[in-house]
């Protein structure tokens, strides 16, 4: 009897811990156990930008840089999760990539800029980066890696980084990058085509962003290949965001892509006047504002 008394305090503060850790997860009302405090994620978020920062070029452009805040903020307003500020910011890179870090801070490369076509292909992008960050992706495989009680033993206070934090950034940037598994980028892709329709653009554009991507792709695998990728392919990712969509509202799909304000604040001014004479060739009389579908 004296022992049941003696573990009942310990069953109860087990119980109460997990209670206060399962959270939202996305706008879908999906929950998981995060037993990682939000001030802990934004200071190890905090502290992996300014290393990213610190080796990067970020993009000098004060319109560029203040137009993807502001499609981004768009996006954090339609998110679901309020407590952490984001930050969307521009690297000066011809790689094809975007990616998050915990905590609210999303960085796209120059070089996917160039290849998107219309504003609504940018909302996704960072919609699907922004889901990362609601659904705690990286969290959750950090606390899976080096535990609870090891996590929270990080300071990430100053501007300086022990050793051992430095090589918990360094695992946390290859995360981002690279580890993510088919379950969540599916995720991602699912609240970023969300995201991207709730804020008023064209979730159509999910679609269209990643048939780019997978045009841009050197190695598209399939068949035996695919069973041993960690990513889905482009192709499957599609064919969820196909299903996916159909369950939204329909009037999402009558929203705009915005494909000419993508081009004045973006694409003219990152390829100058190549991308103006190619607006010129193609005559000022087409619609930029398009719903359901491809021009």
């Amino acid at each position: 009897m004296k022992r049941i008394y003696v573990l009942l305090p310990i069953l109860v503060l087990t119980l109460f811990s997990f209670a206060c850790g399962v959270v939202r997860t996305s706008p879908f009302g999906e929950k998981s156990l995060i037993l990682i405090p939000t001030s802990e994620e934004v200071a190890l978020g905090r502290a992996a930008a300014r290393q990213v920062e610190s080796h990067s070029v970020l993009c000098k452009d004060p319109v560029i840089n203040s137009y993807v805040n502001w499609v981004g903020q768009k996006i954090a307003a339609v998110s679901g999760r309020y407590d952490i500020t984001y930050h969307y910011k521009v690297i000066e890179s011809p790689e094809l990539n975007a990616f998050s870090l915990p905590g609210g801070w999303v960085y796209v490369y120059t070089g996917l800029l160039k290849h998107l076509k219309n504003e609504a292909d940018l909302a996704f992008v960072l919609g699907h980066e922004t889901g990362h960050i609601v659904g705690r992706h990286a969290i959750r495989r950090l606390q899976v890696i080096y535990g609870i009680n090891f996590l929270l033993s990080l300071t990430l206070g100053g501007k300086e980084v022990s050793q051992t934090e430095l090589e918990v950034i360094k695992v946390l940037y290859q995360i981002v990058l690279a580890g993510y598994s088919r379950k969540e980028e599916m995720e991602a892709d699912e609240m970023g085509a969300y995201f991207t329709g709730k804020a008023g653009w064209n979730p159509v554009a999910s679609i269209e962003t990643l048939e780019i991507l997978d045009k841009l792709m050197k190695f598209k695998p399939s068949g035996i290949t695919e069973l041993f990728m960690d990513h889905p392919t482009n192709q499957k990712r599609i064919e969820n965001l196909n299903r996916w969509i159909r369950t939204f509202p329909k009037k999402w799909l009558e929203n705009p892509f915005n494909e000419e304000r993508y081009r004045e604040k973006v694409l003219r001014r990152l390829n100058g006047d190549t991308e103006r004479g190619k607006k010129g060739n193609r005559g000022r009389g087409r619609s930029t504002e398009r719903a359901g579908g491809k021009a």
